[in-house]
């Protein structure tokens, strides 16, 4: 009950103080998230959770939920019905994550490299970030990294443990190190619709 507590006072801190902060109705934040945005924008859709605390999750949770957003112009964009546990999130141009989806812990969405590959000046010297898509209902699984300009398409699951970088299509289970699609993913009610 205290924990409800806090996240609804975490959560009415976040609409009254944080201008540049939206939350939608339903929406939770559980309370010890780490929210860095600056003045750029993080937008969260209607009935989304923010899961910052192992209990109840049924996998461990190897860090809580963080927003980052340190370049001017950058943004976070959350759509409805999401469910996000342990993540995290850094944007230096833009990260749109679809309806419906659900983020296991340990997922990292990265939109920048943090640093040139190829620079003598790489300690000083920023790449260059490209925006990341995540389609409406995606799954995406434990401890998974999504790299910068990555699309994933709506349906599609990536597996645990992927290095997601490239451009996916709708419906396809995406797995690997680096990931490529390995199967397609039927759209309907059972349990195990992958082909």
């Amino acid at each position: 009950m205290f924990q409800n507590f806090k996240n609804k006072l975490f959560n009415c801190y976040i609409r009254l103080v944080k201008k540049t902060i939206s939350i939608g109705k339903g929406s939770t934040i559980q309370y010890n998230t780490y929210i860095n945005v600056g003045s750029n924008r993080l937008e969260i859709g209607d009935n989304v959770y923010v899961r910052s605390n192992p209990k109840g999750y049924h996998a461990g949770m190897p860090f809580t939920s963080a927003f980052f957003i340190d370049i001017k112009g950058a943004y976070i964009k959350i759509g409805n019905n999401t469910r996000l546990n342990g993540v995290f999130i850094h944007s230096q141009a833009g990260i749109d994550i679809g309806n419906d989806c659900v983020i296991a812990s340990g997922v990292q969405i990265i939109d920048s490299n943090g640093h040139k590959v190829n620079s003598i000046n790489r300690t000083i010297d920023r790449d260059n970030p490209i925006p990341i898509k995540i389609g409406n209902n995606v799954w995406i699984g434990l401890n998974s990294i999504i790299l910068k300009g990555s699309v994933i398409g709506d349906n599609s699951v990536v597996a645990a443990g992927s290095i997601v970088k490239g451009i996916f299509p709708n419906n396809v289970l995406i797995s690997g190190n680096m990931a490529k699609v390995v199967g397609k993913i039927k759209c309907d009610n059972n349990e195990d619709s992958r082909t």
